[in-house]
């Protein structure tokens, strides 16, 4: 019924219609604890030092959070301070994301905005001092040019972009690190209820410089071992209450019982407008 539709209207549909089991997960009472005592705990360690690198003071700073998905940067940003903004296609979404906000007293901060990450329209332009994009954004977006363009034209004049994602040759591997397309096979890539796309690095950086972006920094990172939410494990595994004992996911993280656990597992730019 969703086939011959536009990619974003029928991720759209798709995030909508998934919006509540996804928030069961991702918006669990221990997971939003650990980012209230601790803000930090929304991003990657390294990630984390050079936003207190690049943007040091963040309490007053206007963020915008394209793609807020499960909105726990948005929240981190809002704890520390900041006023955000937080995009997201699907307003059922955020919706939940609001939900949240209230539960810890944040909601004042930010501001929820239905908007497309390749449009923005409703989003001003040279509004913001920092633009933040998380985990699992760009395997949504069918336009790379557009969204970076629309991301330089909000920034404000010296403004810094950081991007942290799944590093782009993930793709190309299942489970068991078996080869399932080649790296170059960028998509689209459609099911019955969504299309997705494997953007390499190179379609990434090429379109951050593009929209006139300076590159400041680029990191491979390895996955950090979570035993609430280890990197290997998906979404609709845990939704089902499927859980690894301590031991099974020290072995996850291991390269010698998991090849995958020897390659970098995500992906850090940080750019200037």
């Amino acid at each position: 019924m969703l086939r011959n539709k536009a990619p974003s209207e029928k991720n759209r549909a798709d995030w909508n219609h998934y919006a509540n089991e996804y928030a069961k997960l991702h918006h669990a009472d221990k997971l939003i604890n650990r980012i209230v005592s601790e803000p930090s705990k929304a991003f990657h360690p390294t990630v984390w030092n050079h936003i207190k690198q690049y943007v040091p003071s963040l309490a007053g700073k206007r963020i915008c959070v394209p793609s807020s998905g499960d909105n726990h940067a948005v929240f981190a940003f809002a704890l520390l301070g900041a006023q955000v903004t937080s995009c997201d296609i699907s307003e059922y979404q955020l919706a939940n994301a609001y939900k949240v906000a209230e539960k810890i007293g944040v909601e004042s901060l930010i501001e929820f905005v239905r908007a497309d990450t390749m449009q923005m329209d409703a989003i001003r332009t040279a509004a913001y001092d920092f633009v933040y994009t998380s985990n699992g954004v760009h395997v949504w977006i069918d336009n790379l040019q557009a969204m970076y363009q629309n991301i330089y034209r909000i920034l404000k004049p010296g403004g810094i972009y950081i991007m942290c994602d799944v590093y782009p040759y993930m793709w190309s591997f299942d489970d068991d690190a078996n080869i399932v397309k080649p790296y170059d096979c960028t998509g689209p890539f459609e099911s019955e209820t969504n299309i997705t796309f494997a953007w390499r690095i190179q379609d990434i950086v090429n379109a951050i410089l593009e929209a006139g972006m300076q590159m400041m920094r680029f990191d491979e990172l390895s996955a950090e071992k979570d035993y609430d939410l280890p990197f290997w494990i998906r979404n609709e595994e845990y939704e089902k209450g499927f859980r690894l004992g301590r031991e099974e996911v020290d072995r996850m993280y291991d390269w010698k019982t998991n090849p995958l656990a020897a390659l970098p597992n995500w992906m850090c730019i940080v750019a200037r407008k």
